[in-house]
């Protein structure tokens, strides 16, 4: 409770800072009036993950907009939470806030909470998860959709020559956006020709554990190998832990191709022959503008049909690999329709 009060107290501190603005600069006044408060999980922002592009999206809308922005790093889930409900239970007097969770952990912990009255929609104070299955009045979501770019990526790599198995990591399936990537990769790859694909789920023993965002060390030391000796592919939906695989291939170079996951990966390996990236950054600027003129939907999904998700090719690869994955885009789209269906 005390490291509660002490973020709570950070969080008023921030709020009340003003942005340094040059005199006469083309930038728009800063509005104290108007607050978006992130939510960031305990482990915060590491390299190439979703939680850094939430943070430079949220922080280049408020930025442009010239609104206040406060980013919280909670000790653990549960303060996190505490501190989320805490925020949107406590309105403030002449501000507007907007209140997102950076993480889909936070999801079901809100979904109890607003069941139990704890989080109500107001006209000074909404809340926004990232997250596609959470639906609740009180609760205005957004999601990216991931099926239709890891067809496309899985379709791709099929027509890779040197492709025949893929290893398969997964942090935890209990989160949409994992279990949409891995069957939509492995349904674009058996539409070309069978492959052969082996799944590790890092939470198979307790299915709340997220280590398995975490362990790129164990990765580059104990995994990868393993991939070197029976593997073509590594498809790594586990976040940070991907960051292993990129550095023994980038030590090992041949050992396996790794697919780029959130960002574009490809300056990390020249074994990364696709990256699908999505662009949670321009999200964020979308959903924060559309806040700040009062027009937020309750939901909203940002597909791959608007550009909000794409498979990146590298120049190395582009000749052989952009052709392919042309042919596949309309189809790609039309069975992500379908499959959000």
């Amino acid at each position: 409770m005390k490291y509660l009060i002490r973020i709570l107290c950070l969080a008023f501190l921030v709020s009340s800072c003003c942005k340094n603005m040059e005199e006469g600069a083309d930038v728009p006044l800063f509005r104290n009036d108007m607050q978006v408060i992130v939510v960031f999980p305990p482990a915060g922002i590491g390299d190439l993950t979703k939680e850094a592009l939430i943070y430079q999206g949220a922080f280049r809308a408020t930025d442009s907009l010239g609104l206040s922005f406060c980013p919280i790093f909670p000790s653990s889930f549960k303060d996190g939470v505490e501190t989320l409900v805490q925020l949107v239970k406590s309105d403030v007097v002449g501000r507007k806030r907007l209140i997102i969770a950076a993480d889909y952990e936070y999801s079901a912990y809100l979904r109890r909470a607003a069941e139990e009255g704890d989080v109500v929609d107001s006209d000074s104070t909404k809340l926004l998860v990232l997250d596609g299955d959470l639906t609740h009045p009180d609760i205005y979501t957004a999601y990216v959709p991931f099926y239709g770019t890891m067809y496309k990526a899985g379709y791709v790599a099929s027509k890779m020559t040197d492709v025949e198995s893929v290893k398969i990591y997964i942090a935890n399936s209990k989160y949409r956006y994992i279990r949409e990537g891995k069957e939509g990769f492995i349904d674009g790859f058996n539409q070309n020709k069978e492959g052969y694909f082996d799944v590790y789920d890092f939470s198979t023993i307790n299915e709340d554990d997220t280590e398995g965002f975490y362990k790129s060390t164990l990765a580059y030391i104990y995994d990868a190998p393993e991939c070197r000796e029976f593997y073509d592919m590594v498809l790594p939906l586990c976040g940070e832990t991907v960051m292993g695989f990129l550095r023994y291939s980038r030590e090992y170079p041949g050992s396996f191709y790794t697919v780029g996951v959130t960002a574009d990966m490809s300056a990390y390996s020249s074994d990364v022959p696709f990256s699908c990236v999505e662009h949670l950054d321009r999200v964020l600027v979308s959903c924060i503008t559309d806040w700040s003129k009062e027009r937020l939907a309750h939901h909203r999904t940002f597909g791959m049909d608007e550009g909000w998700v794409e498979l990146v090719i590298p120049e190395s690869y582009s000749s052989m690999l952009q052709p392919v994955a042309d042919e596949i885009h309309a189809q790609a789209i039309k069975l992500e329709g379908r499959y959000e269906k």
